[in-house]
């Protein structure tokens, strides 16, 4: 079946193998069964795209499908401008957020980075909602799923098949948050679509699953420090990336990319 169907399989394993871990838990924190689960788990569960990308790449391609995805995953060899577009685009969209807001004096001064620490967030932000989800991720969607659509649609198609199944995939997560409500799901699929159009775009432009893993973590790491100067600093951050992708949009309908086949 997985050599019949790798993407459909793709997409079945990424979910059983995420939500075997996040299902249990989110039944765990709304209190409807007996379990203490650690959070530390969630981690874990964020690496389900990759090791489904793992199963399906071994059992359609052997092992030098395996070898492609985690060379892809090493690839550092990029031409500069997409280095800075991966490491310096979220900061600059953060910064934007805090002047747009009247509140880039907490970046100047350091009181961000101190209220960050103070609230013992640090480890969260930059390590299990950036750097673990940034690779525990992009290997599956990006290294993956959209080199598999990529070589039957453009970009935007490809994004707009790739996107519900990457959204719906975080729902237990979105729902073990008690500070997320049903009323901010229009928000948080607008964000993902938004991520969805910049990964596309990164990952054509360099083929590289380690540059699409930084600006992934990056842009978490970044949306959470929007979050913690203000709600209406989080919301101006949303709105700039949603901008941004829409531009990206048209650069794609002025000049669409051609197609390219998956090794």
């Amino acid at each position: 079946m997985i050599r019949r169907h790798p993407l459909p399989a793709y997409f079945l394993l990424a979910y059983l193998c995420t939500w075997a871990i996040e299902v249990p838990m989110l039944i765990a924190v709304r209190g409807s069964a007996d379990m203490h689960l650690p959070l530390a788990l969630e981690a874990l569960a964020g690496f389900g795209p990759f090791a489904a990308a793992m199963i399906v790449l071994a059992a359609t391609r052997g092992r030098a499908g395996v070898m492609a995805l985690l060379a892809s995953l090493c690839r550092w060899r990029v031409p500069v401008r997409w280095y800075l577009f991966a490491l310096a685009s979220p900061f600059a969209v953060l910064l934007a957020a805090l002047l747009m807001t009247g509140q880039v004096e907490q970046l100047r001064s350091g009181a961000l980075l101190h209220e960050v620490l103070a609230g013992g967030r640090l480890l969260e932000m930059v390590l299990l909602g950036g750097l673990l989800r940034g690779i525990g991720e992009e290997p599956g969607w990006r290294g993956f799923a959209l080199p598999e659509l990529r070589g039957r649609f453009g970009p935007l198609a490809a994004t707009l098949v790739l996107f519900p199944f990457w959204l719906l995939w975080h729902l237990p997560s979105f729902l073990m948050r008690p500070e997320f409500q049903w009323s901010a799901w229009l928000g948080f699929s607008a964000g993902i679509l938004s991520a969805a159009i910049w990964c596309t775009l990164l990952y054509d432009a360099t083929r590289s699953v380690l540059m699409a893993a930084l600006w992934h973590a990056l842009i978490n790491i970044c949306r959470g420090l929007a979050l913690t100067a203000s709600t209406a600093a989080f919301l101006a951050f949303g709105q700039i990336v949603l901008l941004c992708a829409l531009v990206i949009v048209a650069y794609w309908l002025l000049r669409p990319p051609a197609r390219y086949r998956v090794g």
